[in-house]
Order: C-alpha cells, then sequence, then structure tokens
C-alpha cells in the first residue's frame, strides 16, 4: 500500500477540512437566505384592472365581514387629523377616513398601482370629497413627508409588502407625536383572503412590528375573520386607556 509522508497527510487533512468548511458556509447561506424568505415572504399580484377589482373591493359581500365602519369608529379618529392608507385600492376605506377626519383633516389613499391611484381620484371627484388624495407610491417607500401623518393604515396588504422590516422602520418617521399605524389582515384559518401559505399570522405581524421598533398598544377582535393590531413607535409615551 502507498505510504503518505508526514507532508502529505498534513495537506490532505487540510485540504479536507477547506471542503467542509465550504460545503457548510454554502447550506448556511441557503439556510439563511430561506429563512428571510419564511420571515417575510411578500405576495405579488397585478391589480392593474382597476374596474374588475372594484367589484371585489366593494363587494357588499366583504361589508359583511369586514366591518368598515365598526372598523373606522374603532380607530377613534379626530376632526383635523391625518391618515395614510397603505395599499388602498379603490379608496374602501380612504374614503370613509376623509368623512371621519372632516374637511380639515386628509386621508391619503397610497397605492404602487397607478390604475388605482386614478381611480380613487375619480372617486373623489365623484364624491366631493377634497380632503380624499389619492398618491402613487413604491413599493419600498411611501413617500410620506416626517411627521406628516397622526395614523398609518394596512388593510388586506401587509402580506403584500416586500422587505417589511426595512419598510416599517421609514414609517416611523412620518408619525407625528402621538402617531399610530394599525395593521388588519388575515388569520391563516380564515375562509377568504390570499392563498394561506401568503398570509402573516398575527403572533408574526407582532413579531416583524417588534424587530421594527415598534410596541403594541391595542388589539381588537370584533372581526371575523381578520386581526386588528395597533402598534407606537416604542420609545413613544405610554396613552392614556392604551391596552394590548
Amino acid at each position: 500500500m502507498l505510504q503518505r509522508t508526514t507532508g502529505e497527510r498534513v495537506v490532505l487533512r487540510a485540504s479536507r477540512a477547506i471542503l467542509t468548511i465550504c460545503v457548510l458556509a454554502c447550506v448556511l447561506c441557503r439556510f439563511g437566505a430561506a429563512a428571510a424568505q419564511v420571515a417575510q415572504p411578500a405576495m405579488v399580484h397585478d391589480f392593474h384592472d382597476a374596474k374588475h377589482w372594484a367589484t371585489v373591493f366593494e363587494s357588499p359581500e366583504r361589508a359583511k365581514w369586514q366591518k368598515p365602519d365598526e372598523v373606522v369608529s374603532a380607530l377613534e379618529l379626530k376632526p383635523g387629523q391625518t391618515v395614510a392608507d397603505i395599499g388602498a385600492g379603490t379608496g374602501y376605506f380612504t374614503r370613509r377616513f376623509a368623512a371621519a377626519v372632516g374637511p380639515e383633516g386628509e386621508a391619503i389613499g397610497l397605492d404602487i398601482e397607478p390604475a388605482m391611484v386614478e381611480y380613487m381620484k375619480q372617486d373623489a371627484a365623484r364624491r366631493h370629497l377634497k380632503n380624499y388624495m389619492a398618491r402613487l407610491s413604491k413599493p419600498d417607500d411611501a413617500g410620506l413627508a416626517p411627521h406628516s401623518v397622526d395614523l398609518i393604515f394596512f388593510c388586506d396588504v401587509y402580506h403584500h409588502v416586500p422587505g417589511r422590516i426595512a419598510y416599517l422602520k421609514q414609517l416611523a418617521a412620518a408619525l407625528r407625536p402621538g402617531g399610530r399605524i394599525v395593521i388588519i389582515d388575515f388569520h391563516r384559518s380564515a375562509p377568504v383572503g390570499p392563498p394561506a401559505a401568503m398570509r402573516i399570522p398575527r403572533q408574526q405581524a407582532i413579531a416583524e412590528f417588534v424587530q421594527a421598533g415598534y410596541r403594541m398598544v391595542a388589539s381588537k377582535d370584533f372581526l371575523p375573520y381578520q386581526y386588528f393590531l395597533e402598534f407606537v413607535p416604542a420609545g413613544a409615551p405610554v396613552q392614556a386607556g392604551a391596552h394590548s
């Protein structure tokens, strides 16, 4: 049998060690990428056909479980406040926010789909609501000015947001003192909504907000298919009556 010299054996062991390290590095890189995708999945959808989606979003059947008037009431909006409705779509909630904050307030419907923004502009004109605005935003940037809004609202859209941690961190600067973020999204078990695999479980949403620098101050359970969570920046003063 061929005998290797001491030097050859040392080189062979070193080569094997390097190969093992490289394999482990590849596995860990792939695992890390997969874990990131699991932690922050985002559902990509095409909403350019605004008329079609209006029949879905504005359906009387949706109102039965979405309970829009109860949602607006639960938000306890005040006259003169400014609300940013992220992923507003057809303005289903934006127009209601405009009515709730009154002519001295403002409701801004933000969407990344130009067709939806145009739909909202026409909707505001039809309803003669001058404080109902519609703006085009970017997938990774809502485009809100610093200290410009009292409430940032997500309804049935959080699962569409890519890079949610970074996105949420950006939003904090847009909040005025006392400002908050509310998220409403589907439970995994809900009979309506996106595919179950793309839904963000309640506890994951809470964990992501905490990671982004927020604390939860309220959770409401009157919606049959969705969770309703309210957050403020972690360093914000505790408001009287806040609860988790």
